[in-house]
């Protein structure tokens, strides 16, 4: 299946059900790994399983990688590793596993005498059964009583000299392990681009509907306002993860400028989208009222859910400083600039509609320079660069976007709100004049002129 089409329907999926698409991810994303890493007897043995539709034949995945000492710091993992009679048996606790009943998961563990930090680890395929149908040699300690997604459930488990089979070179297993995280990382994206649809999808349907003082709560001025400041970050993200998915599809195909691509806007969505769905989350509530604060409607466990996505699978802090590493390490900065350049290019932007995008780039450019540069190296500043990169990226996405649509240009409007109030400076006392028009266009979700865009 084409990741445009996976991650299209998983981003339909996720507004009805957000905890339980994270073991279809997690199947996903060891399924891939297995096939990149994996020896063809283990491919072999289970790939048929894992790729099934049949639910009573088919196998989930799972990835136990966190323990108490060794969350976002991998290179502290404890698991130990032991080749006893020819056999590879794991020793330890993970400490925060989701889908912890999974019929297989990768885990990383340190085999013995392997030197200290993440090079010393190596990953395993954990299988819950062995080839006797017994049960392997690992318990589930208990369930966590989480926040949110209580829909699929997480847990604590120890090891107990369990069969685990070598996934990939040894010494090398959380290099391996990142390509199963930036999947996930992605997924998680794409779940949270899903979660910000459904809250916005709500919160349009009650201000259309709903009545208060005589009028249509859309028909109020700072409900309008509310509600496009929810609808931004919302369409922003559904462009990104869509454009990434495309990516992905020519990295794998062997394109070496997508996958440097994938190596920077995976990390950027993870860090942007996830972040966003917590406020759209929050504002949704509110558009409700009481209502939304009450277990009966679907606001506050939307709202719980939402939370989980910029904490698992990297917290905001560290998947920041993964952007810088890519940028330092794998040189993926011009080759975003290059790439977005050449979808401008590919865009019929007036003069001064270029000029507003070409002028933002240079600026966001020379600052990412200089802060993964050697002579400043400034760590306080990734989340800045970080964001400035998602934001730039989506505007002309959602630009190249419109450019294809034909007659309506709304996109393009949307984009242009980026440059305005994300990557400009603004002064907080200054209304634009034409706001309260454009506004109503963009609640109105119908097509927007290329006249009228261009007007902005």
């Amino acid at each position: 299946m084409p990741p445009v089409v996976k991650y299209g329907l998983t981003f339909l999926y996720v507004q009805a059900e957000f905890g339980l698409c994270c073991p279809l991810s997690m199947t996903d994303s060891l399924t891939r790994t297995l096939r990149k890493f994996g020896s063809q007897e283990l491919v072999d043995r289970y790939l048929d399983r894992l790729t099934s539709q049949d639910s009573d034949y088919q196998y989930q995945g799972a990835m136990f990688m966190t323990e108490q000492d060794a969350g976002s710091d991998v290179g502290a993992v404890t698991t130990e590793a032991r080749c006893e009679d020819g056999v590879w048996r794991l020793y330890g606790d993970k400490w925060f596993c989701s889908n912890p009943d999974a019929d297989l998961a990768m885990v990383l563990a340190r085999p013995e005498n392997a030197e200290p930090g993440t090079r010393g680890l190596t990953l395993f395929l954990l299988p819950r059964r062995l080839e006797d149908g017994s049960l392997n040699r690992y318990r589930i300690l208990r369930l966590k009583d989480k926040l949110g997604t209580r829909s699929m459930a997480s847990g604590e488990i120890m090891l107990e000299g369990a069969e685990a089979y070598v996934v990939g070179e040894h010494g090398k297993g959380f290099k391996h392990m990142t390509d199963m995280i930036n999947m996930s990382r992605l997924s998680n994206g794409v779940r949270s681009a899903g979660l910000m649809r459904r809250t916005l999808n709500e919160s349009l349907f009650i201000a259309r509907n709903r009545m208060a003082f005589g009028r249509h709560l859309i028909d109020m001025p700072l409900m309008r306002r509310q509600l496009c400041k929810m609808m931004l970050p919302t369409e922003q993200a559904r462009s990104i993860m869509l454009h990434t998915a495309d990516c992905l599809q020519r990295a794998d195909a062997g394109d070496h400028e997508a996958a440097k691509l994938i190596r920077i806007l995976t990390p950027l969505i993870k860090f942007r989208s996830t972040r966003d769905a917590r406020r759209v989350a929050g504002d949704g509530m509110e558009v409700r009222g009481g209502c939304g604060y009450i277990e009966e409607w679907s606001d506050a466990r939307v709202l719980r859910d939402a939370h989980l996505g910029s904490i698992w699978e990297g917290t905001s802090n560290i998947v920041a400083l993964d952007v810088i590493r890519s940028i330092r390490r794998e040189g993926t900065l011009p080759v975003l600039h290059d790439y977005l350049q050449r979808c401008l290019d590919s865009i019929d932007l007036a003069q001064e509609e270029r000029q507003a995008f070409d002028t933002v780039l240079m600026r966001l450019k020379k600052v990412a320079e200089d802060v993964t540069s050697g002579e400043r190296n400034d760590e306080l500043e990734t989340r800045r660069v970080a964001s400035g990169l998602y934001h730039f990226a989506s505007a002309v996405f959602m630009a190249w976007e419109a450019s294809q649509l034909g007659d309506d240009w709304r996109r393009l409007v949307l984009a242009k709100l980026v440059l305005r109030y994300r990557l400009s400076a603004q002064d907080p006392l200054e209304s634009p004049a034409e706001e309260p028009v454009l506004i109503e266009m963009l609640l109105a979700e119908t097509p927007i002129s290329r006249e009228s865009a261009k007007r902005l």
